[in-house]
């Protein structure tokens, strides 16, 4: 019986990965994807950032009418947490009417919900469109703005 020596990977090592499409040289000390759950893995998170970014949706009592099931508690928490992340800002103005918008940050997010977006459009068409015909990105935003977010996926 021959035994082999095996290395133990403590926690504060990270595993060198040499297979994949990773460059081997470039070292994490966590998973960009897992980091960034932290932030979009929240309930409601996206949906509240759909709203505010893509339907224009800025008003705490519309952002409640406008998703279904999120309770105005689990609403504050959100925007609370997004708005440390700095992913959005409050706007207050003089007569107490408190609105939120996208910050530069948060912009960063809206190519990734486009890519969902895109993606349930084509895979899930069933259950997303009444005809259930998958439709493109090109098809959904007609807007230029819409447009500039497209593009913006293709860049790097």
């Amino acid at each position: 019986m021959v035994l082999q020596k095996t290395q133990v990977i403590r926690k504060s090592q990270t595993p060198i990965i040499s297979k994949g499409l990773l460059r081997p040289d470039v070292h994490f000390l966590r998973c960009p994807i897992k980091a960034s759950m932290g932030v979009f893995g929240r309930k409601w998170t996206t949906l509240i950032l759909r709203d505010i970014g893509f339907r224009k949706i800025d008003r705490f009592n519309n952002l409640i009418e406008s998703i279904p099931g999120l309770t105005p508690r689990v609403l504050s928490m959100r925007l609370k947490e997004l708005e440390k992340d700095g992913i959005i800002q409050k706007i207050e103005d003089n007569v107490s009417v408190v609105s939120w918008t996208i910050t530069e940050k948060g912009g960063d997010t809206l190519p990734i919900l486009m890519r969902l977006i895109a993606f349930g459009s084509k895979w899930y068409a069933r259950d997303v469109f009444e005809d259930k015909v998958p439709r493109s990105l090109n098809e959904i935003f007609t807007k230029p703005e819409a447009q500039e977010i497209v593009n913006r996926l293709y860049e790097s």
